[in-house]
């Protein structure tokens, strides 16, 4: 029996007399908005003006109806998700319990507080800032540079007090469900799900293990296979005590790439008891591994799915919103289509955000998408020699262990993000640091064996085999490369470096146009503006993004070109990077860029804005990531072109290479069978290309990849120079639109050789099948998206924008371009990364 007690609430500041309207799930932030309180806080430069929120303490209060079946119950609980996160909760004035960490759900007994008819229910939230600010006082945490100082202290995302991608707004407020829970004799508190496979995968033990709040009671457990047949196991239900379904040729579960599937076979578990109490858990059926075995390159980093090693391909995934319950399953759906369209295979839930929600991962599993999922603990040391702050830290483990291992999706649990890299930046904070060291590699491993001894654990990221020693190291566990970006490294220089495993990576970018019409006005484009500068959360971001641009491409004259060259160079800059790690498979076993999202609309390194737009990033990644798909790699003389196959089966086709001028005449072509066995990168060809050298500055190299069947499975371009110093033709375009059953087939040609073509249509928000691609002349390029606002074929074509580099104009010489560069790498923070980068 439940009451929801979702939706119209009352709040106000603490101090204030008067109540507002508000709107549960929520936060503070958003009722001052939709009151009319303050101005949207991701508007212009609207987020210093609601810094006072967070300084202040709120109330939340709404009344509720018991009525004579619920209150006849033997019990009567309030179940609140999330509270974020420093609350008093009172019943009808009386207070029943305290909140304390927003990542912990909570479950207060309330029979006794409750009255047949009219209850009241107010919750007192106390101010977050105020909290680690009296805090810091007692016991310092180092300095937080990317706003407010303390935040170790409180266990809510840390992000929400400032980061080097996130505005300062600490919300507080009931942010994830709220209900009244009555039942009679026995309720179901947890069913575990284990799995125990014969050695060849063949068969399966499925053993279901209950935890109830009473020593016995009769009920039923089934077992729903993915075909719809149901397998029952009843009788009397003991608490602990487990019952097991044998599975024979069990239906495995695997990540979208190896499948080739967009949805992967489930079962559901569940736990009937006889008062009618359920619990039901979706089950994939498969083995998880981490290899961390020591082989000819060092110590390995890789996972292994059913037996079968794989090359991860993802993305570190940040909390999706600052006002997170605006993050809805419409918003999510459209995420995960995304990440799957993008041939990834696993997120990283990063450490200082949430532990996602129930929703997440179950699309997860659905989609055949692995998670790398971070304790939220990031870039600071923890007190975790504080008694009353570690057992709060416990019950936060416990309560999030419990509810995500049975995921499919869930692939490994690392302890946090950078602290161990980061520690000798505080060489006088010794306790803190050597509390690191104790809760990482002793505690918590320990403590998290009770609840999940099957999902592999690393103490933190990077990591290596020993506290504080390699970390980084391209021989031992993964690696954070940032030599690109902070160290003002060239974009050429992942390929000096292959680690076991490179699990952040980036470069950054502004967000889409349409995107930055919603934060800025026509005044405000220019990246030393107050507006830009308020959206660039990373020290020197705006001038890297010149700094890096400027390296491939001249820096242009309008800001919409900036745009579209900050968004080229981040592009260039991951594929780059992946397709080197992916050439070098077996020593290198992953790359997953930072970062895949925004909170709010801002200049990043997300491949993905703020409003759901894709980068030309995002684009890409569906060609570099894909499971079958050629890269090259160039020297000074020659080229190498590897056949990458992420699939459980071999591959074999053919490899067309034509050589041709910018006005599309051939000069050169070739055709070879190529094979590559599963999950292999394969050296299938090698060119020596002085000869096209000659007159490289108006050729470009046309790569098709066939399957036996003819069918084109790869096709891209080599250019033998930076788009800076070739002449690239202006090309013209022809377009034909056509729009049926809501889908609009747009038609294109090229005149002349056509560099990043970029397709935008204005007032939409849907992504292209391809944006951001190379067009042979008089080649026809079909390209579809969905129809938005019931526009027709001809508003559509009205609203079509078309261009490449060669339109895009520089704003001045090349020299003056160099002397730009030189002035940002001289910038002192810059200069010292810069120093620092080449000295290790």
């Amino acid at each position: 029996m439940k009451i929801s007690l979702w939706g119209d609430w009352k709040f106000k500041e603490s101090t204030r007399r008067d109540w507002m309207n508000a709107h549960v799930p929520g936060c503070n932030y958003l009722d001052l908005l939709a009151n009319g309180e303050i101005e949207d806080p991701f508007n212009g430069t609207n987020e210093e003006k609601v810094r006072w929120i967070g300084d202040k303490d709120w109330e939340y209060t709404r009344n509720f109806e018991i009525n004579e079946a619920t209150m006849s119950q033997e019990f009567i609980f309030l179940h609140c998700d999330m509270l974020d996160t420093l609350a008093d909760i009172y019943i009808n004035e009386r207070l029943i319990g305290k909140a304390n960490n927003c990542h912990l759900a909570y479950d207060f007994n309330i029979k006794n507080y409750v009255v047949l008819g009219e209850n009241n229910i107010r919750i007192y939230f106390y101010s977050p800032v105020e909290y680690i600010t009296n805090k810091q006082k007692e016991d310092l945490m180092p300095h937080n540079h990317f706003g407010i100082t303390g935040v170790p202290h409180i266990r809510k995302p840390q992000c929400h007090f400032g980061w080097d991608f996130a505005p300062i707004l600490p919300v507080s407020g009931i942010t994830r469900d709220i209900y009244i829970h009555a039942y009679d004799n026995a309720k179901i508190l947890d069913l575990e799900v284990v799995q125990h496979f014969n050695e060849d995968m063949t068969a399966v033990d499925v053993e279901l293990i209950p935890t109830i709040s009473a020593e016995k009671i009769n009920g039923t457990f089934s077992l729903v296979c993915p075909n719809g047949n149901t397998l029952s196991l009843g009788g009397i239900i003991r608490n602990g005590v487990s019952k097991t379904f044998h599975i024979d040729d069990p239906e495995l579960w695997w990540t979208c790439d190896i499948s080739g599937k967009s949805e992967q076979p489930l079962y559901i578990a569940k736990l009937t008891l006889a008062n009618h109490e359920a619990l039901s858990r979706v089950v994939g059926l498969r083995k998880i591994e981490l290899n961390r075995d020591t082989d000819e390159y060092g110590r390995n980093f890789q996972f292994v799915l059913n037996g079968l090693p794989l090359f991860i391909k993802g993305g570190n995934y940040i909390p999706a919103d600052s006002f997170i319950t605006r993050f809805d399953s419409k918003r999510l759906k459209t995420f995960m289509t995304a990440i799957q369209s993008s041939n990834m295979n696993m997120l990283r839930v990063w450490g200082g955000g949430y532990y996602e929600s129930d929703e997440f991962y179950n699309a997860c599993d659905k989609y055949g998408i692995l998670v790398w999922q971070d304790f939220m603990f990031a870039c600071a040391p923890y007190p975790f020699y504080n008694e009353e702050f570690i057992n709060l830290v416990y019950k936060e483990i416990e309560y999030n262990v419990k509810r995500l291992r049975n995921h499919p999706c869930l692939a490994l649990w690392c302890g946090n993000n950078e602290i161990e890299m980061m520690s000798s930046c505080w060489p006088h904070k010794k306790k803190l640091i050597k509390w690191t060291d104790v809760f990482f590699y002793d505690k918590l491993p320990t403590f998290l064996k009770k609840f999940d001894n099957n999902t592999p654990y690393i103490p933190g990221s990077p990591t290596a085999s020993t506290f504080m020693k390699n970390i980084n190291s391209d021989n031992d566990g993964d690696v954070h490369m940032w030599h690109v970006w902070h160290g003002l490294q060239p974009l050429t220089y992942y390929r000096k470096r292959t680690p076991r495993f490179c699990s952040e990576f980036g470069l950054e970018s502004l967000p889409n146009m349409q995107t930055i019409r919603g934060f800025a006005k026509p005044s405000d484009y220019s990246l030393n503006s107050k507006v830009f500068v308020a959206h660039q959360k990373c020290s020197s971001g705006n001038n890297k993004m010149l700094y890096y641009m400027s390296t491939r491409f001249r820096i242009p004259k309008l800001f919409e070109d900036i745009v579209y060259l900050s968004q080229l160079t981040q592009q260039e800059c991951v594929r780059n990077a992946t397709e080197h790690w992916r050439r070098n498979r077996g020593k290198c076993n992953g790359a997953m860029y930072w970062q895949l999202n925004d909170c709010w609309p801002v200049s990043s390194w997300s491949s993905i804005d703020y409003e759901g737009r894709f980068k030309a990033l995002q684009y890409s990644a569906r060609h570099f990531n894909a499971p079958i798909t050629i890269s090259i790699e160039d020297n000074k003389t020659a080229l190498k072109f590897f056949l990458h196959n992420d699939t459980a089966e071999p591959f074999n086709g053919s490899l067309q290479l034509t050589f041709s001028s910018f006005d599309g005449k051939d000069i050169y072509s070739d055709v070879m069978d190529v094979h590559a066995d599963s999950v292999s990168s394969t050296l299938v060809f090698s060119k020596d290309y002085k000869f096209m050298l000659r007159d490289s500055k108006d050729r470009v190299l046309y790569i098709k990849l066939f399957d036996e069947k003819g069918k084109l499975v790869v096709y891209r371009t080599h250019l033998f120079d930076a788009e800076k110093n070739l002449k690239l033709p202006r090309a013209k375009f022809l377009k034909f639109v056509k729009v049926q059953n809501g889908i609009a087939e747009i038609k294109i040609k090229a005149d002349a050789y056509a560099r990043f073509v970029k397709l935008e249509i204005a007032n939409t928000c849907k992504p292209l099948s391809d944006n951001y691609f190379d067009m042979k002349p008089f080649e026809e390029k079909i390209v579809t998206v969905p129809v938005e606002n019931n526009m027709s074929a001809l508003e559509i074509e009205r609203n079509l924008s078309i261009m490449s580099i060669a339109d895009v104009e520089p704003r001045g010489s090349k020299f003056s371009d160099s002397m730009t560069r030189l002035k940002i790498k001289l910038i002192p923070t810059n200069f010292v990364n810069w120093v620092y980068c080449h000295t290790i």
